[in-house]
């Protein structure tokens, strides 16, 4: 059963909505029947996107099965949410342990799936050859972010593209902030020959 309808388009980075989360929690705590089914509305578009960035492309249904499952276990574990991190830093935690337990029963099925490359690719606007350049980079980029390992696939997700900073990573990767900057570390020097023959 689906816990939040899937939306018509693709979700896309929004303003920081650490307050709306942290109210709806606190509506919840309280007792507000309606504050849960809320909070999970609210939080539908950064689950997809982080989802989507932690396991990459892996077809619509299994990337959606994986969005369903941290939704769920949000449901579950909101309850023990005791507001010594954001709640966004939590529910990304969430998020990252979902991919893990995925990868392990499912080792790199499907992740190269064209349908996926709308996210990423913009329709209309730059001209054709722009477009297929940018297209390449894309593809060139998730090839390499493909090559990391879990953790240090998280951690560059978290802290690079997320903005999130170190002491959050830790606490949603469960693990502190010198093992972050050791991840941190590996991944970039990774990237950075895959960057270097993109350019």
């Amino acid at each position: 059963m689906r816990l939040v309808d899937k939306p018509s388009s693709h979700p896309r980075p929004s303003t920081d909505i650490e307050p709306s989360l942290a109210a709806l929690v606190e509506r919840h705590r309280s007792g507000d029947p309606s504050a849960l089914n809320a909070l999970m509305s609210e939080i539908y578009p950064s689950i997809h996107r982080i989802i989507y960035r932690l396991a990459g492309p892996r077809g619509r249904d299994v990337h959606e099965d994986l969005v369903q499952t941290s939704l769920e276990q949000v449901c579950r574990s909101i309850d023990t949410f005791e507001g010594r991190s954001r709640v966004t830093t939590f529910v990304f935690g969430i998020c990252h342990r979902v991919v893990a337990r995925s990868r392990r029963y499912d080792r790199v099925r499907s992740w190269f799936k064209r349908d996926a490359e709308e996210v990423c690719i913009p329709q209309g606007g730059p001209a054709p050859d722009e477009l297929l350049e940018r297209g390449r980079s894309v593809v060139q980029a998730r090839a390499a972010l493909e090559k990391l390992g879990v953790e240090e696939r998280a951690a560059f997700v978290l802290h690079e593209v997320e903005d999130l900073p170190l002491e959050e990573v830790a606490a949603a990767l469960n693990c502190s902030t010198r093992t972050v900057k050791r991840r941190l570390r590996a991944a970039r020097e990774q990237l950075l020959p895959a960057r270097e023959s993109m350019s």
